[in-house]
């Protein structure tokens, strides 16, 4: 599968008074690299936001297992890449490490949007292209 790596380095703000990670970082980074695992699929948001066959691709689940503490001056490595395809959802794995030690692992489940003929957001079948993209072999850096 294809995957997305995240050098995150823990910084000042990304943490609590006791130079521990406040966790909900993690879950912004897990959507940081999702986002950019469709773009390295093709699926640019700005591109595709006049495609009348996509309107939205949102996360209906999200979840976070913490194995050990990450803290201040900590360099983590996010890998994210599809767990698994549904028909109109598929799921895609985060994995945190710090040293090859992983540190937390997630979850995110996301839906294909597309619209009724009222214009309505409905849950659509994930096209075979972005099937095909996020199936690919490949692993790319998406550090800032």
């Amino acid at each position: 599968m294809l995957k997305a790596q995240l050098k995150i380095r823990i910084e000042w703000s990304h943490c609590d008074p006791a130079k521990i990670i406040f966790n909900p970082h993690y879950y912004i980074w897990m959507d940081n690299c999702s986002h950019a695992l469709l773009r390295i699929a093709g699926l640019d948001g700005s591109e595709h936001l006049n495609d009348p066959d996509f309107k939205a691709c949102p996360l209906v689940t999200s979840t976070a297992q913490f194995y050990q503490p990450a803290m201040l001056g900590d360099e983590l490595l996010l890998t994210s890449s599809v767990a698994r395809f549904g028909n109109t959802s598929f799921e895609i794995s985060h994995h945190f490490s710090r040293a090859n030690t992983l540190v937390c692992s997630g979850t995110e489940v996301r839906v294909w949007g597309g619209s009724d003929q009222d214009g309505k957001l409905i849950a659509v079948r994930v096209p075979d292209w972005i099937r095909d993209n996020l199936s690919a072999t490949g692993t790319h850096d998406v550090s800032p």
